[in-house]
């Protein structure tokens, strides 16, 4: 038995399919792995799109605050194509090239708060127990709310790799730039 593709069915791909184009063209990044989702499993892709936006949550963080947890857990989970666009989130976000290098490159020094923002990431990130100190410390500081959302980005950086390696599509280990 055959069926016929409507244009009716097709306008919704079609149209999924042009977002994730225009994001590629906007970001200079490689969403093939969505394309895929699309093409092979659209439920999958829609799943998945309900889950970005926990990638970028953010009300009660202060941007440096939460730009220093999100690079530093995508620095930690994918040296390539997810970290360049999480730069390019922070820059379109305003914050500095100076403190995207002290955050990615090592170069230059981070204020206290942020360096132990860093460091609760990774620790979060090892399984280090370092990690409930800190935890506890940026909760009294930045309060139970900011916390949370460090939480959540730092969780959601690990997520985007995952999906890639796991469906076939990853690209590690290329150059990141503060280029746009």
């Amino acid at each position: 038995m055959t069926t016929k593709t409507t244009p009716k069915a097709t306008e919704p791909k079609q149209a999924a399919l042009s977002q994730i184009e225009s994001f590629e063209a906007a970001y200079g990044y490689d969403a093939t792995y969505m394309k895929a989702m699309l093409e092979h499993a659209p439920e999958a892709l829609e799943t998945f799109n309900n889950f970005v936006p926990m990638a970028g949550h953010r009300v009660h963080a202060p941007l440096e605050v939460y730009f220093a947890a999100k690079l530093t857990a995508y620095r930690y989970a994918d040296c390539g194509p997810c970290l360049q666009l999480a730069i390019r989130f922070a820059q379109e976000a305003g914050l500095s090239d100076t403190l995207i290098k002290a955050l990615v490159f090592d170069q230059g020094e981070l204020p206290e708060l942020l360096a132990r923002t860093q460091a609760f990431a990774r620790a979060c990130l090892a399984g280090s127990p370092d990690c409930e100190t800190l935890r506890s410390e940026l909760k009294w500081e930045l309060g139970p709310a900011t916390l949370i959302e460090l939480a959540l980005v730092i969780a959601a950086a690990q997520v985007f790799p995952v999906v890639k390696r796991a469906t076939g599509y990853y690209k590690s280990c290329s150059l990141v730039s503060l280029e746009a």
